[in-house]
């Protein structure tokens, strides 16, 4: 009786690390970001993303963990931020998306935004020609 508990007790608690490790485990998408919604506040922060090469698309939310583990993210704004002029300067450069959660589309669920790695000129900030900033007259 006590083995059975015993093994019962073990394939519940492996069904719950997977189910756990599904949601919370970080995954990464190859994909280029079509447009960004959401103001922060009443609006939850989105970024709208193609696979790359495809016409298949994934939505994910940008949103702060706060201090829960295993992320403490809190850099939302600025990933929107760095998602807005991805999506100016470089909309057809394929960047990676890092995050975690799953896309379940009829419980509304979209997987959060870590951080995005995107080519160096996609990332800097936009110069005007013939700009002379830093230099006064």
């Amino acid at each position: 009786m006590k083995k059975k508990f015993i093994i019962s007790l073990g394939v519940v608690l492996a069904i719950v690390i997977a189910v756990l490790w599904l949601f919370w485990g970080s995954d990464t998408w190859n994909v280029q970001i079509s447009g960004v919604t959401g103001d922060g506040r009443n609006i939850q922060y989105r970024i709208e993303t193609v696979y790359s090469n495809t016409f298949e698309t994934m939505i994910f939310r940008n949103e702060d963990a706060g201090f829960a583990p295993p992320y403490f993210k809190f850099n939302s704004a600025d990933l929107q931020s760095l998602a807005s002029r991805i999506t100016r300067e470089c909309p057809q450069e394929p960047v990676t998306i890092h995050g975690y959660g799953m896309r379940i589309s009829f419980l509304d669920m979209f997987p959060n935004v870590i951080s995005i790695d995107a080519p160096e000129h996609c990332i800097d900030a936009p110069s005007k020609a013939g700009s002379t900033a830093g230099t006064q007259e």
